[in-house]
């Protein structure tokens, strides 16, 4: 962790008081390491998590038997399987309406044909909430085995309440430059898939001289576009991850 902590000074001289705590970004990285697959094919290289607070990290995440040696905080991030899962953590300070399912849509198709918005059912609300961790589960299992890996190009939280944290570019481009840049190339992928145009017009100059072709940006999940966009930017995720 030395490096991502010498990377988290960097950012703080940035940031300020707006910087989440030391720890939660020390988990955020432990959930991703442990979620790190033994050959990584297909790096998905988002933007960043949630502010996870000192709060957030008392709230347990009980054993999962399939998942042996997963972490037991809670935070607020995807490969948290508590975020968006209030009935796992049973826990009454669990944040209301917490959870991002349209990440979980993009981590599902990576991993399965998609040919409508119904075929998201197996890890939305309306599937009882323990097949639905189940599902989970198990898409995070099948993502490993097929060498995908979700990566934050920022290692702190950018936003916090729905709100983006000042300065949060320059943060960006610090944690880039000091930290991530190293992790996604010394993984070696076969292809980077850049979540969101502020993405890649981080990382692009970057990433383009390494991979080439094997570089490419799908709009974020949340843009302005037309539902028959965003499912044919699910299918190209598929079509990259599932080769």
């Amino acid at each position: 962790m030395d490096a991502l902590n010498e990377a988290y000074r960097r950012i703080r001289d940035i940031l300020a008081s707006d910087i989440e705590p030391l720890e939660s970004v020390q988990l955020v990285e432990t959930y991703r390491r442990f979620l790190r697959p033994e050959k990584v094919r297909v790096v998905l290289l988002a933007e960043s998590h949630v502010f996870t607070s000192d709060e957030d990290r008392k709230i347990v995440i009980p054993p999962i038997s399939e998942l042996p040696g997963y972490p037991t905080q809670y935070a607020r991030f995807v490969y948290c399987l508590g975020y968006g899962e209030r009935l796992l953590t049973n826990d009454r300070g669990h944040p209301r309406g917490d959870g991002t399912p349209q990440f979980w849509k993009i981590l599902f198709s990576c991993a399965n044909s998609i040919c409508t918005a119904a075929d998201f059912a197996p890890i939305l609300g309306k599937t009882a909430p323990q097949q639905r961790l189940m599902n989970k589960v198990k898409l995070l299992r099948d993502l490993n085995s097929q060498g995908v890996w979700l990566v934050d190009t920022s290692i702190v939280a950018l936003y916090r309440e729905g709100n983006k944290i000042t300065n949060m570019f320059a943060a960006l481009q610090e944690s880039w430059r000091s930290y991530t840049r190293q992790v996604v190339i010394s993984s070696k992928p076969d292809h980077v898939i850049c979540i969101g145009k502020g993405v890649a017009s981080v990382v692009g100059d970057d990433l383009e001289p390494h991979f080439g072709v094997r570089f490419s940006t799908i709009p974020q999940p949340n843009a302005f576009l037309s539902s028959e966009e965003h499912m044919a930017n699910y299918r190209r995720y598929g079509s990259i991850c599932r080769g």
